[in-house]
C-alpha cells in the first residue's frame, strides 16, 4: 500500500500522555434522538413490539437529522409484528434503498400476510437492492477488500495479547515499563501501529477522494473493514486530527454513538489513562465506582444510553438472552 505524506505526521510514539482524549458533544435534537432508539431498541427486544413502533415513529417525527437505515429496518420489524404491514413496505424500502442489506438471514425475520403487502415487497426488493448496488464503489469495496485480506495474516493471538497487555500495564503505574516482557510486546505494538496508521492514511485519501464510508459508497464487508481501520488508529492518541471527521460522520448517521465511544476509550488507555465512555469496555464494572455519574453525563453528551451497574446476581433462565453487565449493545454500525 503507497505511503503517503500524513504517515509522518502521525506516527507518534505509543505512550502515555497527560490530555485526555478529545471529544465534542452533540446538540439536543441529536441527543434526544438516540436515546428514542434506545428506548424502541430495548422494548422491541423485549416484544413489546406496539410500544417500540410507537417509539420509533415518535424518534423520526421529532429529528430533521440523517437516519441510520439500520433503525428503519428495526421499525419495519415491529411494524410487520403489529400487522402494519404498509408502513413495514415504507420503512423497508428507506432502509433498503439508504444501504441496509437483506441478506439470507434477515429474510427469515420479514413476514408478510398480506398478499398484496406481500407481492409488492417481492416485486420491490430486486429494484430498491439494485439501485443502491449501481451507486456503490466496486473499485474501493475490492480495494478494501484485498487489504483485508493481508491484515488478516499479521493478525495473531500473538498481537492480540501484547494488546492488552501493554494497556493493562500503561494504567498501572507499578508495572515496570523497562522490564524485558514489557518492551518486547511494546516493540510488536509500534510495528503494528505504524502499519495501521499507513492504512488509516491511505484510507483518509480515499475519504477525501469519495467520501466517508458508509453503506451506500460499500457493502457491509467492506464498510466494516474501513472502520475497523479507524478504530486501529491509534497514533491519533489524542483524537485531534479524527474528532471533527467523526462528528460529522456521527451527525450523517454513519456511525453510532457507541462506535465513537469506543474510538475514544481505546485512546484514552493507549494514553494509560482511564476511559472516558466505559464503552464497549467490560472489567471495569467494579471500579467505575463514584465515576459512573460522571461518565453517564459524557454518555449523555454524545447520545449514548445510561450505564446500569448490576447489583443484584439474576436468577438464571436458560432461555434468556447474556446481558453485558454495563450498559446494552442497541447498535450494529
Amino acid at each position: 500500500m503507497k505511503k503517503l505524506i500524513l504517515i509522518t505526521i502521525f506516527s507518534a510514539a505509543f505512550g502515555q500522555t497527560n490530555a485526555q482524549t478529545k471529544y465534542s458533544t452533540l446538540d439536543s435534537s441529536f441527543v434526544d434522538f438516540h436515546r428514542n432508539i434506545y428506548h424502541a431498541n430495548r422494548m422491541c427486544n423485549k416484544d413489546s413490539f406496539l410500544q417500540a413502533y410507537a417509539k420509533y415513529s415518535f424518534a423520526f417525527e421529532n429529528y430533521k437529522g440523517a437516519v441510520n437505515p439500520s433503525h428503519y429496518y428495526k421499525t419495519a420489524l415491529c411494524a410487520l409484528k403489529i400487522k402494519e404491514e404498509f408502513r413495514a413496505l415504507y420503512y423497508l424500502q428507506k432502509a433498503v434503498v439508504g444501504g441496509f442489506e437483506i441478506d439470507s438471514l434477515r429474510k427469515k425475520e420479514i413476514s408478510f400476510y398480506n398478499k398484496n403487502t406481500k407481492k409488492e415487497y417481492q416485486d420491490n426488493l430486486p429494484k430498491w437492492q439494485k439501485s443502491v448496488k449501481e451507486k456503490r464503489n466496486a473499485t474501493w469495496q475490492t480495494e478494501l477488500n484485498t487489504y483485508n485480506e493481508e491484515y488478516k495474516k499479521s493478525l495473531t493471538s500473538t498481537y492480540k495479547n501484547a494488546f492488552e497487555y501493554c494497556t493493562t500495564c500503561l494504567k498501572n503505574p507499578k508495572c515496570s515499563k523497562t522490564a524485558p516482557e514489557y518492551t518486547s510486546k511494546y516493540k510488536l505494538i509500534k510495528e503494528r501501529s505504524k502499519a495501521d496508521s499507513t492504512a488509516a492514511t491511505h484510507l483518509f485519501s480515499r475519504i477525501k477522494e469519495y467520501g466517508f464510508p458508509n453503506l451506500t459508497l460499500l457493502d457491509k464487508n467492506a464498510f466494516d473493514i474501513a472502520r475497523n481501520i479507524l478504530l486501529n488508529f491509534d497514533a491519533d492518541k489524542k483524537n485531534e486530527y479524527l474528532n471533527d471527521l467523526l462528528i460529522n460522520a456521527l451527525k450523517n448517521g454513519y456511525i453510532s454513538p457507541e462506535f465513537y465511544a469506543s474510538i475514544i476509550d481505546r485512546r484514552n488507555l493507549i494514553n494509560g489513562l482511564a476511559p472516558i465512555f466505559y464503552e464497549p469496555i467490560t472489567g471495569y464494572e467494579k471500579t467505575i465506582g463514584k465515576e459512573l455519574n460522571v461518565a453517564n453525563q459524557k454518555r449523555k453528551s454524545i447520545g449514548l444510553y445510561p450505564i446500569v451497574i448490576q447489583t443484584k446476581t439474576p436468577a438464571k433462565d436458560p432461555k434468556a438472552k447474556v446481558q453485558k453487565p454495563i450498559g446494552e449493545t442497541t447498535y450494529d454500525y
